[in-house]
């Protein structure tokens, strides 16, 4: 019965991994069709940018090879949470994990499933914003359920770590909302410099404007999304949000380096991926915000988000009361 049970537990491990590839790689994707789709990287920049469609494509089969893989791993995606959501609730599930997270991880894929195909309005960010943070939490929930059941922590971890930790997760989460909000209300063109932004964006009226959760973006006659002063106080305070995050998640690391090997190798991820996504932050303004690199930055902001998972992981023993 032990054998048994422990082969059930490795089907089950197995299948959140095999959801966490298939999830990284239709967020992923999805960042990709959607800049491309605006503009992102087109030829005639940046006069191209900022078309919205008046007709969305309808057809089943996607037009694009991009578009083909990120259908597919999003179907085998949904199959695979099925299957995982059925045996937690059957308690055909490691110990470590509990009934939550595979509950949520369901219904964040039935919430993305609607979203995806019955989207209100392409001119709505609060939408675009609730497609980007539903696949990032699928993420950190999957990667949270695949440590737990792979991986027991049996000791308490080092006095104030886990505290410091949260706090970071927190501030990389409302970074990661800053950086959706500031893809969705097409704030990224809007300070074409650095460190600063020409022109003028130091306003509350620009700020309280620019995060309306119910605002509709303006579009002219010609479909093209009008900006503003409104973009360049999104876009500066997702450059002010990313000073925070990197002051705060690279103190994290840098003490986490400095524990022993249980900490050490996820505190220079977290360090090695922040280094990364700052080269890639100021490279796509320098480059006038190249596709690739643009999708490079969504994809380490994602693996940003697993490093600090992880850490949270790592300073949560198995004892520890946690429904999740």
């Amino acid at each position: 019965m032990a054998n048994n049970d422990k082969s059930k537990g490795g089907i089950f491990t197995s299948l959140v991994f095999l959801a966490l590839l298939l999830t990284f790689a239709a967020v992923v994707l999805s960042a990709h069709l959607r800049l491309a789709s605006i503009g992102v990287g087109c030829a005639d920049w940046p006069d191209c940018f900022g078309y919205i469609a008046v007709e969305r494509p309808t057809g089943l089969v996607p037009t694009s090879t991009a578009g083909a893989v990120h259908r597919l791993a999003a179907s085998l995606l949904g199959l695979v949470v099925l299957v995982i959501t059925l045996m937690a609730i059957r308690g055909r599930r490691p110990a470590g994990v509990g009934i939550v997270a595979p509950l949520l991880v369901f219904a964040l894929t039935v919430f993305l499933s609607v979203l995806g195909y019955s989207t209100p309005s392409p001119d709505l960010p609060v939408v675009t914003l609730g497609n980007l943070g539903g696949g990032m939490a699928m993420l950190a929930l999957l990667w949270w359920m695949g440590q737990r059941a792979a991986e027991p922590v049996p000791d308490a971890p080092p006095p104030g770590l886990r505290r410091w930790t949260l706090l970071a997760m927190l501030v990389l989460v409302i970074q990661l909302g800053l950086g959706a909000w500031t893809s969705a209300s097409f704030s990224g063109p809007a300070c074409a410099s650095l460190p600063g932004c020409n022109g003028a964006w130091q306003s509350l009226e620009n700020l309280r404007e620019g995060f309306d959760p119910v605002t509709r973006l303006s579009i002219g006659d010609s479909g093209k999304v009008i900006t503003g002063a409104v973009q360049k106080t999104v876009h500066m305070t997702h450059r002010l949000g990313a000073v925070v995050t990197v002051l705060l998640l690279g103190a994290l690391a840098f003490r986490a380096m400095r524990l022993d090997a249980r900490f050490r190798g996820t505190g220079i991820s977290i360090a090695v991926l922040l280094l990364i996504q700052v080269v890639l932050g100021a490279g796509m303004v320098l480059t006038e915000l190249p596709l690739l690199l643009v999708t490079l930055h969504n994809a380490v902001a994602a693996l940003l988000l697993l490093a600090v998972v992880n850490l949270i992981h790592l300073t949560t023993p198995h004892g520890r009361p946690a429904r999740t």
